[in-house]
């Protein structure tokens, strides 16, 4: 990778685009509305944002200087976001900031976590190894969270073309079918019955169910948009059978490597807590993080303030509390993320391996269920004339 990076390159980008790089949106200052939609709608990726990380960790640690380093990222071949992101960067090292204020700019890309980190590095003179702690620790969380969305996109996807093809057929097939079998005077099973009844509905009221189905969806979203939603969706999530054990394994990997990481780099216990606890991302999470930091500010140990939670499983006390005994707490914390990655790791597999049987009979009994009230009476009609 450090081969693709030319530091001597020549600066490629037009002068409209690093003097007025925006921080946000409302300092663009775009002449139109389109560009201001694009740079709205134009945000980095995942993927990108990893990258970066490791880009930069590389260039610093062979001794390139930050706003040579910032520079030459600039020059590769990232989408505008990510070009823009990086120009105020560098206009910021240039004018004297440190790494850690610039990144506050983006606080969309970087979290606490990333900011005081940095700064705890840019304090001990440790840039070059703290970016390298980053850039693993987001190249981590990526890998995780891509696993954990291939396992619940594929169903998701699945079940989704199901409906599409049942409400196809309830529209537009069964209608033209409904009156020819029941001209034909044939004894119509049950599940036919049954099938005719709802295209009828679909038929007579597809408008009205379409509606309720928009405005439903809309009152879901919303709702979810809000405090208390939000905090009844990540309590809602956590009980889901199977998809619940591995969000919480997720969690519990994010908790151990997030504040593993900031007490590594020696930022005070209670302000490890509390950003470890804001960007868990789940409320349940974070006001048991939260309330873990009143504990320790008495003077308790974290492992013990973790046990009388139901939502940390009892492993993660325990082998935290010989971490905090032996002093090697941030070390016995990277370990504990390690077994929980490994064991979303193990769900993630195990989940694919039953998903794909149970979906197969699942569409194996609708699609026979849908032949046998079709194609039987039709088979009858045909028998009897």
């Amino acid at each position: 990778m450090f081969n693709s990076l030319n530091i001597n390159q020549p600066e490629k980008l037009p002068k409209s685009i690093i003097e007025d790089t925006p921080e946000t949106a409302k300092e663009a200052g775009f002449s139109s509305l389109l560009e201001k939609i694009r740079y709205f709608f134009d945000r980095a990726k995942e993927k990108e944002l990893v990258t970066f990380f490791r880009e930069l960790a590389i260039l610093v640690e062979a001794r390139v200087p930050l706003v040579r380093a910032l520079n030459s990222i600039k020059n590769q071949k990232y989408s505008l976001a990510v070009v823009r992101m990086v120009a105020v960067l560098q206009k910021k090292v240039e004018g004297g900031e440190p790494l850690s204020d610039a990144f506050e700019s983006f606080p969309q890309y970087f979290s606490p976590l990333y900011i005081n980190v940095v700064r705890a590095g840019e304090a001990s003179g440790r840039l070059e190894k703290v970016l390298n702690y980053l850039a693993d620790n987001r190249e981590r969380r990526y890998e995780l969270r891509r696993k954990i969305t291939g396992a619940l996109i594929y169903p998701a996807v699945i079940m989704l073309s199901f409906l599409g093809v049942f409400v196809f057929l309830m529209v537009f097939v069964m209608p033209t079918l409904t009156k020819t079998l029941i001209d034909s005077g044939t004894k119509l099973p049950w599940t036919t019955k049954l099938i005719i009844g709802v295209s009828n509905f679909f038929t007579s009221h597809g408008i009205l169910v379409s509606i309720i189905v928009v405005i439903a969806v809309f009152g879901i979203w919303y709702y979810y948009r809000t405090e208390e939603g939000r905090k009844q969706w990540d309590l809602i999530e956590l009980k889901i059978p199977i998809f619940g054990a591995l969000l919480r394994n997720m969690y519990m990997n994010r908790f151990a490597d997030n504040l593993g990481l900031l007490l590594r780099e020696s930022v005070p216990i209670t302000k490890s807590l509390e950003i470890t606890g804001n960007i868990m991302g789940n409320h349940v999470y974070k006001n048991v993080i939260l309330e873990c930091v009143k504990e320790v500010q008495k003077g308790k140990m974290i492992s013990g303030a973790l046990e009388k939670s139901p939502y940390f499983p009892n492993v993660v006390p325990q082998i935290l509390r010989v971490g905090e005994e032996s002093g090697r707490t941030s070390d016995t914390l990277s370990k504990i993320a390690e077994y929980f990655s490994k064991e979303v790791d193990n769900m993630t597999q195990n989940m694919m391996a039953l998903i794909e049987p149970i979906l197969i009979l699942f569409l194996g009994v609708g699609t026979a269920i849908i032949v046998a009230s079709v194609i039987m009476p039709i088979y009858n009609m045909a028998g009897n004339l």
